[in-house]
């Protein structure tokens, strides 16, 4: 009964505001930067940045969906005058429902970060390019269809995949995107960005032509020290429009310091403790508690349903986890470029 509910809420929800195809997508949209904007590449404070994201949702009414994603990104000829450039490499992983209905994503990136400080290391302006594979998979076995039925249970012996025709499909995928940084003093960081995903349209359909529909996002944020950068706010926001689907995100957290980093000799390690609500419009309130400790960062977040949706899944939404790790191989602030990316 349950899943049947589900049927009629998705097909209510389909003929009202949700038309063609969407990209899966992260409630902590800003810690999987390579997924949000080809132009992040690089953009932080340190050597290599590494980053695992992970989101199960709907296990509460069918099978679980469940999104992974992994990037490693770096700046690269730090040393160049006037600027630097990003490196990143990203993978995503999406399985959906019953039919394991698999989305494989692997990607380059190639940014660069022009420094419009006149020489201060602290505003910039970085266009970035980002280009790989998308395949897109299915697996028949686990489906039933009506002419399996014999009366009195599924006939799995009974082949529709002929049918349906083929279950994978692989294209190229370009993505571009432009990004803004500004960091006045140490303890404030001002960042905003453009992305335009899937500029080619690439095909995905298994038996005909169908275009994936281009995606556009604006996104932006903060990083503001209060209390002499004892504590932070941390602010963010997400605007997607993808054909008729869209989306926007937005909340922030607040920042505690249990321990501050000694500036110079890096004696003492930096630690933090972060918690704040965002709001999903029309979707979803989620939470997220995070904890950085010496560069290595883990946070959480829970879905509350707010939608249609909430009929059948009881305001159960989804779990997100994040783990990251910024390398930096020196603390000597004259090594290279002193760039203050957050």
């Amino acid at each position: 009964m349950k899943k049947l509910k589900l049927v009629i809420v998705l097909i209510t929800m389909v003929g009202s505001s949700l038309y063609g195809q969407q990209d899966v997508h992260f409630s902590q949209f800003y810690s999987s930067p390579l997924t949000l904007n080809p132009a992040n590449a690089g953009v932080f404070d340190g050597d290599l940045r590494a980053i695992m994201n992970y989101r199960s949702q709907w296990g509460s009414i069918t099978k679980a969906y469940s999104t992974m994603a992994a990037s490693v990104d770096m700046p690269v000829l730090k040393r160049m005058k006037g600027g630097m450039f990003g490196l990143g490499v990203n993978f995503l992983k999406d399985d959906a429902g019953d039919s394991k209905m698999s989305t494989l994503n692997y990607a380059l990136s190639l940014a660069y970060h022009l420094d419009i400080s006149g020489g201060h290391s602290n505003h910039f302006l970085s266009l970035g390019f980002q280009g790989g594979m998308i395949q897109r998979s299915m697996n028949y076995g686990s489906l039933t269809w009506n002419d399996q039925w014999n009366g009195a249970e599924f006939d799995q012996g009974v082949s529709t995949v002929d049918q349906l025709g083929g279950n994978s499909v692989n294209a190229l995928d370009l993505s571009t995107g432009l990004h803004w940084y500004y960091a006045p003093t140490d303890d404030n960081r001002y960042f905003a960005g453009f992305s335009l995903s899937h500029v080619n349209s690439p095909n995905v359909g298994f038996n005909e032509d169908s275009p994936l529909i281009k995606k556009y996002t604006v996104h932006g944020g903060a990083d503001i020290g209060i209390s002499g950068g004892s504590y932070g706010l941390m602010p963010n926001f997400v605007i997607v429009k993808q054909g008729a689907n869209q989306y926007i995100d937005f909340g922030g957290e607040v920042k505690v310091f249990l321990q501050e980093k000694t500036k110079f000799t890096n004696y003492r390690n930096q630690m933090y403790v972060a918690f704040g609500p965002y709001l999903r419009w029309g979707d979803a309130m989620y939470v997220v508690a995070k904890f950085n400790w010496n560069g290595i960062t883990a946070a959480v977040s829970y879905d509350f349903n707010l939608s249609e949706l909430t009929a059948v899944s009881n305001g159960n939404g989804g779990f997100e986890v994040m783990l990251g790790y910024k390398m930096d191989l020196g603390a000597n602030p004259t090594r290279g470029h002193s760039v203050r990316f957050n």
